[in-house]
């Protein structure tokens, strides 16, 4: 495939990675919002948004973790209770989350290339 800027195609395992982390935050953020609530449903949902967090950011079980962070984003799409961000956030969500499970990790993770 023919680039524009070919020089810079070294630098592609980097978009993995910057799209880990900024998912990482917002299911940090999305975790530290239910934490606040008082109901239990919301607590046990940020338990799985931390975790996903958390190995995201370290670079561990990449695509489980994207996929089940893909799931949570569901969860947040069809039960308007558990909302914290607009539906175009979510959908921004889902999306991320798929295309790391299909890009997987990137540069500075635990997970090896297979």
């Amino acid at each position: 495939m023919l680039s524009v800027f070919p020089e810079l195609l070294f630098l592609s395992p980097l978009a993995p990675f910057l799209l880990r982390i900024a998912l990482a935050m917002l299911f940090a953020l999305a975790a530290w919002n239910h934490v606040a609530r008082p109901d239990a449903a919301s607590r046990v949902l940020a338990i799985f948004e931390f975790v996903v967090a958390i190995a995201l950011v370290v670079g561990a079980w990449t695509q489980p973790a994207a996929l089940l962070g893909a799931i949570i984003a569901a969860v947040w799409f069809f039960q308007k209770t558990s909302r914290v961000y607009e539906l175009s956030t979510i959908l921004l969500t889902l999306v991320i989350s798929l295309s790391l499970v299909i890009t997987g990790a990137g540069a500075f993770a635990v997970d090896l290339p297979l």
